[in-house]
């Protein structure tokens, strides 16, 4: 029996020591976690959240509009869903002193990824396109009647409004009326290179001569 109670007090003090050492521990590693809960972390996450939907919302709703022809500056403008053709004139550094403004719309409203295309003075008194209240100056924007392009006088850049026209068939359009002359008809324009009836077909109500 003494030899118990010395054992015990040998040892005593060292397991007292580890126990409270343990104890300190769990207390030490239990108050960490509390701390470090995610909920604390949640508010910023979801700010991050919140902020990339708004990024991405933001870049989403924006209209690209391409405007060409009689303006300073040519080229594609981002502008903000409901804004206006006079907002993408503005944009490209307004039009130019030979610009045909009796077919500018300014009051129209435009679309994303919309062509604008503004005549000039000199195509317009070549074009057979009436003069109503609300003449458009675009090119394909939905609900609006398009300015027929006439294939005898257009430059390159207005033949590449016409749908299924790019730059080589343009090219190749202006090089067949430098050697061949005039078109005679719409039809003729089978003649040129790489245009088919059927180009020709889908083209006609919106090409004149």
């Amino acid at each position: 029996m003494n030899q118990w109670q010395e054992t015990v007090r040998k040892y005593a003090v060292p397991i007292g020591l580890l126990l409270a050492l343990l104890t300190g521990a769990i207390f030490w590693f239990g108050f960490v976690e509390k701390k470090e809960a995610p909920g604390k972390e949640a508010p910023f996450l979801l700010t991050s959240q919140v902020s990339q939907e708004t990024r991405e919302t933001t870049t989403e709703s924006a209209y690209f509009v391409d405007i060409k022809g009689a303006v300073v500056t040519p080229g594609v403008y981002q502008v903000p869903p409901g804004s206006r053709v006079q907002d993408i004139v503005g944009l490209a550094g307004g039009l130019r002193e030979d610009a045909a403004t009796a077919y500018v719309n300014l009051a129209a409203k435009v679309e994303d990824q919309q062509l604008i295309y503004v005549m000039t003075e000199v195509e317009a008194t070549q074009s057979d396109t009436p003069l109503p209240a609300t003449a458009p100056a675009t090119g394909n924007a939905p609900g609006q009647s398009e300015a027929k392009v006439n294939i005898n006088t257009a430059d390159a850049s207005l033949l590449q409004t016409l749908s299924g026209i790019g730059i080589k068939k343009a090219e190749a359009i202006i090089t067949y009326r430098e050697e061949h002359g005039p078109f005679a008809s719409v039809d003729d324009l089978q003649e040129v290179s790489g245009i088919g009836e059927k180009t020709v077909e889908k083209l006609r109500a919106s090409i004149t001569i």
